[in-house]
């Protein structure tokens, strides 16, 4: 932010970047000066300073600020830089000031449980649920909210496909869960910010919308068999309990083939996780651990005890013996999802004929991306070259003056 702010480096990646629906220099201001104010915000600075470094001071990431105050006046663009900086205030007020690494990570880990803690519900909670917490491994590796993640590596690590991701990168943008900063192009993945949506509107992320009767967006969409439930209430109010969850290891079972949705589905993992988390629990105490109806839990323990996932004593419910001695996450620096069975995960996937699910997904894309690099070389190599730009001799210039002098008169003279 200091590059940004003294030496004006990335405002290129401000204007080009953002999901906001504006144009032209009045968007890029607004992105510049937002970025600068949210900075200061979190750092504890005040108003004042903000607008001595961008209005007072010659520094090069307020030349779009000035460019506003004179055009339209220095009162203008103080008001719009006090509205700008009282949003940043609001937006950060809830979290510590970030000066060094230690602040970030302890930020993230507030935020980890803000994510934890809400109620996400429906099959669009679940996806947006493991979508934070996919972005958050990222986050705690790179030790900061900001992070590079393309919507198919997400896929690819959520266990979904490349719309759904998009689907749930929408919602998480509306909401203010996230935020993207620059995006993404060939062979560059778009840059987001993690963040925590106002007080009032996080309640309107994953949950449809009650008014809308089409698609994977109608109310009750796949909530029965053949047919459609009144949507429930989606805030979080004083009834609403956090799901009892290892999340950690349920964020390392989405991507499972075993855990797609033609496999034991997202539920499972969560059944799984709920038992990581306190084992040895009946029906009725996993449906309130994960936050889905008991009916749904019991036909995925039905599952699991068929897969020799779970077993039950009694009315009580455990995990396999041996099941989490394996690690459920791949090793870090494989980014490939395995092709061959390498263990009990890899196995219950074989049983349900959905095994290599992950490695399919993995070569279209890759297909993909080799077909679309060729496409673009041959493009280049067959694009018509630009002429080059013609150049007037003092001829030219001559006969210019002179015609210029006949007919317009001796005063419009053609100058080189």
């Amino acid at each position: 932010m200091r590059a940004l702010v003294v030496e004006g480096v990335g405002v290129e990646r401000y204007r080009e970047g953002g999901s906001d629906g504006g144009s032209g220099a009045g968007r890029d201001t607004h992105r510049v000066t937002s970025a600068i104010a949210f900075a200061f915000a979190r750092a504890g600075a005040d108003r004042l300073a903000l607008r001595d470094v961008l209005l007072a001071s010659p520094a090069p990431g307020g030349a779009l600020l000035r460019d506003l105050a004179h055009a339209k006046g220095h009162d203008h663009a103080s008001k719009y830089l006090d509205r700008v900086w009282r949003r940043a205030v609001r937006v950060t007020g809830e979290s510590a000031p970030i000066r060094e690494r230690r602040d970030a990570m302890a930020a993230l880990a507030e935020l980890r449980i803000a994510v934890e803690v809400f109620p996400w519900e429906r099959q669009a909670g679940q996806t947006d649920r493991a979508n934070l917490l996919y972005r958050l491994g990222l986050c705690e590796l790179a030790g900061g909210a900001d992070h590079e993640v393309s919507q198919r590596q997400l896929a690819l690590g959520i266990g979904v496909s490349e719309s759904t991701a998009k689907r749930s990168d929408k919602r998480l943008e509306a909401s203010g869960w996230l935020w993207r900063v620059e995006k993404g192009s060939a062979g560059a993945s778009s840059k987001w910010v993690l963040g925590r949506p106002r007080r009032g509107s996080a309640d309107v992320v994953s949950p449809v919308d009650p008014n809308c009767q089409v698609g994977h967006e109608a109310p009750g969409y796949l909530d029965g068999v053949n047919r459609r439930h009144a949507p429930s209430t989606t805030s979080a109010g004083p009834a609403d309990t956090p799901a009892e969850l290892d999340f950690r290891l349920l964020s390392d079972l989405m991507a499972r083939d075993a855990f797609r949705a033609r496999g034991l589905g997202k539920t499972a993992a969560e059944v799984v996780a709920a038992l990581a988390h306190r084992d040895g629990q009946t029906a009725v105490e996993l449906a309130a651990s994960t936050g889905r109806h008991r009916a749904t839990v019991h036909a995925r323990l039905a599952r699991l005890m068929e897969h020799r996932l779970v077993v039950k004593l009694g009315e009580l419910y455990y995990l396999a013996d041996g099941l989490l001695e394996a690690p459920a996450k791949r090793p870090r620096g494989s980014r490939l999802p395995s092709w061959r069975s390498v263990d009990r995960w890899d196995e219950v996937a074989s049983d349900l004929d959905v095994f290599g699910a992950g490695y399919r997904q993995w070569c279209l894309y890759a297909f993909d991306r080799i077909a679309a690099d060729d496409v673009y070389r041959r493009v280049r190599e067959h694009a018509r070259p630009a002429w080059p730009a013609t150049e007037l001799t003092d001829q030219d210039w001559a006969f210019l003056n002179s015609w210029s002098a006949d007919f317009e008169g001796a005063d419009r003279v053609v100058s080189a």
